[in-house]
């Protein structure tokens, strides 16, 4: 049980560490994917997992406010498509 709890901690010089490697414009996204999908510890990979489903959101929600501010010019091609038929 005490080699399990070794396995998921995470020092504070390590989460500093890594927080200052996210900081770094490419590097940092290719280290979230890299620390989301490898290595042993578990508590890590899920923060790192939990930074990309917030990404997902995120970008979800862009998507659909672009959309919806969009949405009279959406309307009228699918109108214009709909005519040609």
């Amino acid at each position: 049980m005490s080699n399990e709890n070794e396995n998921n901690y995470v020092s504070v010089g390590s989460w500093m560490w890594m927080m200052f490697v996210t900081a770094i414009p490419i590097v940092g996204w290719i280290m979230i994917f890299v620390w989301a999908f490898s290595g042993d510890n578990e508590s890590r990979k899920n923060y790192f997992k939990a930074i990309l489903a917030w990404l997902l959101v995120c970008v979800g929600l862009i998507v659909v406010l672009a959309l919806l501010g969009n949405l009279p010019a959406v309307l009228k091609q699918i109108q214009a498509w709909t005519h040609r038929a």
